[in-house]
């Protein structure tokens, strides 16, 4: 097996975990819990990581997606000078809420810790003193737990404005977060441009045959121009033409998403929130066997979550079948004392014993 980006992995203070350690990741690891344990919160943590210095844009990206970074007022209809500091007020209300406990004043830092990379974010206040209380919070980088990086308030974007700047970061720096709602045709034609005309062009193609028999070509149909929309076309055997993809089916889209998402991470990170929705299970297998393959081939991370036991046995299935033990299930789980939260691993060995008794890992 080849090294791993990370091989463990502790958080401190950041959304529901007060103190998390895993001690153990593979190269795909798929996570699992019950509803508020949060699973979705440990990728987040791992896109802030990846992010490293660009972290600002992943917060306003999480922020909006959730809605927790929302403002109620028209564009324009506040002067510039106090409009600025109004941001300002916003995004660090916000930013505090993404540390644990939601305190009302942040004194510790939140931190991400791998044995490669260590992130430590705070709010501290910075600026001349005629400013206001709130344009004077602003996110601190801590490093090695004393001197900080102070950072300026990024503008605060355009929900499209900010998802074009995470496209292009995500590119740039080989990590790409899936949302539970799939990837826009802005980001899937993105990916596709990067490796059309490439020996990844037969991933992708092999990942929409998972789903749809007889899949010969695809590519986006429409102009590089900001007010067109792009849009995906299959040639499938049989079919006098090409066909929109929408019109096979969400399966098809979500296989689509994973496959192009997966082969712009070579030598990073795959983030995918709730795996199977959108997937049957029939399918889930061969998708998964697609992304062991592909993962070790292109030296990529996968971190994915699921409710599903349908997807837990495809992943394990799938695991069994790879000769390199690259597969971890991360069970996050409430501790009985109430403390807090915490992680239960099953390496390959223990889910297949798992599965095979019909134990409860979710």
């Amino acid at each position: 097996m080849s090294s791993l980006h990370l091989d463990s992995l502790e958080i401190k203070n950041f959304r529901c975990f007060e103190h998390l350690v895993i001690e153990k990741l593979g190269r795909v690891n798929l996570i699992v819990g019950k509803n508020s344990v949060g699973k979705t919160a440990l990728l987040e943590g791992l896109w802030l990581l990846a992010a490293h210095t660009d972290f600002q844009k992943v917060v306003q990206t999480i922020l909006y997606t959730r809605n927790e970074l929302v403002t109620y007022r028209a564009p324009g209809s506040i002067p510039a000078p106090y409009a600025s500091e109004l941001e300002c007020q916003e995004q660090a209300e916000a930013f505090r809420k993404l540390f644990f406990g939601r305190p009302k004043k942040v004194t510790q830092p939140i931190e991400i810790i791998t044995n490669q990379f260590r992130l430590s974010l705070g709010l501290d206040e910075w600026g001349g003193e005629t400013q206001q209380r709130y344009t004077k919070l602003c996110p601190v980088k801590i490093i090695d737990g004393q001197s900080a990086v102070h950072y300026n308030w990024l503008p605060l974007p355009e929900k499209g404005h900010i998802e074009q700047q995470i496209i292009a970061l995500s590119i740039e720096r080989r990590f790409v977060f899936r949302p539970v709602t799939g990837l826009s045709w802005q980001a899937l034609s993105a990916y596709w441009d990067t490796v059309a005309l490439t020996d990844s062009e037969n991933n992708v193609i092999d990942s929409l045959n998972a789903v749809i028999e007889g899949v010969e070509r695809f590519t986006f149909k429409g102009e590089h121009q900001p007010d067109k929309i792009r849009y995906p076309v299959v040639r499938v055997f049989g079919e006098e033409e090409p066909l929109p993809l929408a019109s096979l089916g969400e399966g098809a889209g979500r296989a689509l998403g994973l496959a192009l998402a997966l082969v712009n991470c070579s030598n990073g990170f795959l983030f995918v929130d709730e795996f199977d929705t959108g997937l049957h299970h029939s399918v889930q297998t061969q998708i998964w066997r697609l992304i062991f393959r592909t993962a070790a081939e292109l030296n990529v991370q996968v971190f994915a979550t699921t409710h599903s036991w349908d997807c837990v046995e495809a992943f394990q299935e799938a695991a069994a079948e790879d000769q390199n033990e690259e597969a971890m299930l991360i069970r996050l789980q409430k501790k009985r004392d109430g403390s807090g939260i915490e992680a239960v691993l099953y390496d390959e060995r223990r889910l297949t014993i798992a599965t095979e008794e019909n134990i409860e890992v979710r």
